[in-house]
C-alpha cells in the first residue's frame, strides 16, 4: 500500500516538527521534504553545513564577520558558507 502524499502545508508542519530536534538525520529529511515541495528554509539553512549536514555549533564551526558577510567554516569537511548580513 502506498503512503498518502503530503500537501504543502502538511509538509511545512512536518519540517517545523523536525526542526525542533536537529540532528544530521533530521536535517537530511528536512532538506528532502523542502526540495520535494519547493519550500524555502530561510534562516534554518544557516544552522547546518550544506555539504556534510552537521550542525554549526562552537565545536565544529568557525564563525567570522567581514565586510557585511557572515563566514562560517565547517571543521568536519572544511566547507565555507557565506551569508550576507542585512
Amino acid at each position: 500500500m502506498k503512503d498518502k502524499k503530503l500537501s504543502k502545508s502538511e509538509t511545512e508542519a512536518k519540517i517545523k516538527d523536525l526542526s525542533e530536534n536537529l540532528s544530521s538525520d533530521n536535517i537530511k529529511k528536512i532538506k528532502k521534504l523542502a526540495m520535494s515541495k519547493n519550500i524555502k528554509l530561510g534562516k534554518l539553512k544557516q544552522k547546518f553545513c550544506k555539504k556534510c549536514y552537521s550542525l554549526f555549533n562552537s565545536q565544529n564551526s568557525q564563525i567570522r564577520i567581514k565586510n557585511k558577510f557572515k563566514i562560517i567554516k565547517c571543521k568536519k569537511c572544511n566547507e565555507i558558507s557565506r551569508y550576507r548580513l542585512i
